[in-house]
C-alpha cells in the first residue's frame, strides 16, 4: 500500500511539475511575441526627462491615453523591478500597448528601439516627412526634405545621373514597409530608400527606358504620373501608353495630378481642382496644361506596377481618357478629340 501511495506522490509530482513547465513556456512565448510584434495602434512619441519620477511618467503616460491606471503601472513597475531600469530619452510609443510592453520599451535604449513606417505608393517626400515625425523618427519634416538634394546622392547611386544636379531625388523614394532604428538620420532613411529602389527596379529594367528612346529619369516621371491617375490596376500601361502619345504628338500631357503637385501645401498635399476651371492659370513648370513636353521632375513616388507600366506601355494609339461616372474609378478611352467630347457627355452629362 505504501509503495502504491509512494508512486502516485511521484506520479502527481511530475504531472504538477510539467504544467508548470507548459505554463513557464507559455508566458514566455507570449512575453516574447510582445517583445518582438510592432502594435497595430497610433504612434505616440514620449520623452523620459533625466531623473523623472515614476509618479510624473505614470500620469503623463496616462494623460496621453497610453495606460489607464497610474496606480497599476506603478504597481508593476515595483514588481518588475524596473523603477531604476527606465531610460531618459524618447521613445516611440503606441495606443494599444500592453503595460508590460510599455515597460519593456521604456527600459531599452533608445538608440535600439525600432519603429516600423509605412511609405505609401504615390506619396510625395513632403507625405514620407511628415510620417517619419508623426511616429517619431523625426522632430521636423525639413529634416527629411534637407537631403534630398540630387547632387549628394548621384556619386553613390549612379541611377541618379539623369536627374538634374539642382533637383530632388523626388519618384526614387521607394514605397515600401520600412523599419528604422529611433536614432536613423536623415541620411540614413534616405540611403535605405535608396538601396531599396536599386533593388526593387534593378539595372536591367532601368535599361530598358532606351527601348523607348527616353532616359529612365523620363520614363520614372511618366509613372509617377500614372500612379495618381490610375486606379484600375489593368489601365497602368494604357494610360502610360496615352502620355507617351502625346508626347509624340508634340501635344501637352495635361495631367491633373501634376498641377495638384504644384498647388500643394501641408494642409492638403492633393488639392482638389474643381474650383480651378481654367487649370491653365496655375503659373508653374510642373502645369502640364499650360507647359508641354516632360514636368521637371517626378510627381510623387510610384509603385513597382507604375514603373513597369511605363516602361512597357501597351501599343495604342489614344490621346485622351476621361473617368466613368459609375464611380469605379475605370476610364474610357479614345483616339480624337470629338470621340473624347462623346465620352465627357456620355458619362458626366453637359
Amino acid at each position: 500500500m505504501l509503495r502504491v501511495m509512494v508512486q502516485a506522490l511521484k506520479l502527481a509530482a511530475v504531472l504538477v511539475l510539467a504544467a508548470v513547465i507548459v505554463i513557464a513556456a507559455q508566458r514566455a512565448l507570449v512575453a516574447r511575441l510582445e517583445a518582438t510584434s510592432q502594435p497595430a495602434g497610433t504612434p505616440v512619441v514620449f520623452q523620459v526627462q533625466q531623473d523623472e519620477s515614476i509618479d510624473s511618467i505614470a500620469e503623463r503616460l496616462h494623460e496621453a491615453g497610453l495606460i489607464r491606471s497610474p496606480a497599476y503601472f506603478k504597481l508593476r513597475i515595483r514588481l518588475s523591478n524596473a523603477d531604476t531600469r527606465i531610460r531618459a530619452g524618447r521613445f516611440t510609443l503606441y495606443t494599444g500597448m500592453s503595460v508590460d510592453q510599455i515597460i519593456r520599451t521604456l527600459t531599452t535604449a533608445p538608440g535600439v528601439q525600432v519603429v516600423r513606417v509605412r511609405f505609401q505608393e504615390g506619396w510625395r517626400a513632403e507625405q514620407y516627412a511628415d510620417e517619419l515625425v508623426r511616429v517619431g523618427i523625426l522632430s521636423s519634416p525639413q529634416q527629411f526634405l534637407d537631403v534630398l538634394q540630387a547632387s549628394r546622392w548621384q556619386t553613390r547611386f549612379p541611377f541618379l545621373a539623369d536627374v538634374p544636379s539642382t533637383a530632388t531625388i523626388e519618384g526614387f523614394l521607394f514605397p515600401d514597409t520600412y523599419e528604422f532604428r529611433i536614432d536613423a538620420t536623415p541620411e540614413e532613411i534616405v540611403e535605405t530608400l535608396l538601396q531599396n529602389f536599386d533593388r526593387r527596379v534593378p539595372a536591367e529594367d532601368r535599361a530598358r527606358a532606351q527601348e523607348l528612346d527616353r532616359t529612365f529619369y523620363q520614363v520614372l516621371i511618366i509613372a509617377s504620373i500614372v500612379e495618381r491617375e490610375a486606379v484600375i490596376p489593368e489601365e497602368r500601361p494604357i494610360i502610360a501608353s496615352v502620355f507617351y502619345n502625346r508626347l509624340r504628338e508634340n501635344m501637352p500631357l495635361q495631367a491633373d495630378p501634376t498641377v495638384q503637385y504644384a498647388l500643394g501645401t501641408p494642409q492638403d498635399w492633393w488639392p482638389s481642382l474643381d474650383n480651378l476651371p481654367d487649370l491653365a492659370t496655375v503659373d508653374s513648370l510642373y502645369n502640364t496644361y499650360r507647359y508641354a513636353g516632360f514636368p521637371p521632375g517626378p510627381i510623387c513616388n510610384p509603385s513597382r506596377a507604375s514603373i513597369e507600366a511605363a516602361l512597357s506601355p501597351t501599343q495604342t494609339d489614344y490621346l485622351y481618357f476621361v473617368t466613368r461616372g459609375d464611380g469605379s474609378g475605370a476610364h474610357v478611352f479614345a483616339r480624337t478629340y470629338e470621340e473624347h467630347v462623346h465620352n465627357i457627355r456620355e458619362q458626366h452629362g453637359g
